[in-house]
């Protein structure tokens, strides 16, 4: 919308909306959608969380937000009983309460049931409710996840690995780099993830900074251009591991003709041959 000069942004829209008004209406989003769906399904299977009717709500890289400010006061529903019902309750937004009580897709149709079980205007998470999380432990995290927040989660860590837990090599294991080595073939990236993850442990006495298999993919079939390599992989290594670390301690040296030397993330682009 183009403002006239001159008018105030209140006094135009009053303007443009010839003396109507602007208004605000909830809209459920996906943990509503999956609050609704679970309470439905659970008092659907007689008040029991059973293997058919568990709903799942997953969130990618939590660690990307503010948990504590993302989550407020449903915080207070991670703690469950053993049944896997949160021990406390707290007040719902009234926004939120209405649209569990009056909307079709909400709990309208089992409201009295669930006014029984939890209150009126109040919330609790049911036992067939499952939050999955997941997240990138080497991932410099916008907000920190305090120790509180962890606690209410069980852990299961990924390890870096190119096979499956059945044995079969990943699809990143068939993946080349666009760079040759001494006999003329394309260098394999799981063999340089596994050598230079090496190296970053020795660096940094840290495994947090080491290359997942899919830090990266190709640009086109199983080959990882050049460039591609070099504006991530490369420099991901000289900028979070390389940079700060004393000369010496720098794996950022090449061999040439039987003599090694140090280089800098530059020359990967000014000496092409290196």
């Amino acid at each position: 919308v183009e403002l006239k000069k001159g008018i105030a942004v209140g006094e135009y829209l009053k303007e443009k909306l010839d003396g109507g008004s602007i208004t605000y209406s909830f809209v459920p989003q996906v943990f509503a959608k999956a609050y609704a769906a679970a309470w439905k399904q659970y008092f659907c299977a007689g008040n029991k969380s059973t293997t058919e009717n568990q709903v799942y709500l997953v969130i990618e890289e939590i660690n990307r937000g503010n948990c504590a400010q993302i989550f407020g006061d449903i915080f207070q529903l991670l703690d469950r009983d053993g049944d896997g019902l949160s021990q406390y309750a707290i007040d719902a937004d009234c926004d939120f309460a209405d649209w569990l009580k009056n909307n079709d897709a909400g709990l309208k149709s089992v409201w009295d049931k669930y006014k029984g079980e939890v209150g009126e205007g109040k919330l609790k998470l049911p036992p067939n409710l499952n939050i999955l999380a997941t997240m990138n432990t080497s991932d410099q995290s916008l907000f920190p996840m305090d120790s509180a927040f962890k606690r209410r989660f069980d852990w299961e860590y990924v390890p870096i690995s190119f096979t499956d837990e059945k044995g079969n090599e990943k699809e990143a294991a068939k993946y080349e780099i666009d760079v040759p080595d001494a006999n003329g073939k394309n260098y394999l990236w799981k063999n340089f993830v596994e050598a230079v993850n090496d190296k970053i442990l020795d660096l940094t006495e840290s495994e947090d900074k080491q290359l997942g298999e899919f830090f990266i993919k190709p640009d086109n079939g199983n080959v990882i251009s050049k460039e591609r390599f070099l504006g991530k992989v490369m420099f991901y290594l000289w900028n979070e591991v390389c940079k700060d670390e004393h000369k010496n301690g720098s794996f950022f040296r090449a061999k040439i003709n039987d003599k090694e030397d140090f280089f800098t993330f530059q020359d990967l682009y000014k000496k092409k041959d290196l």
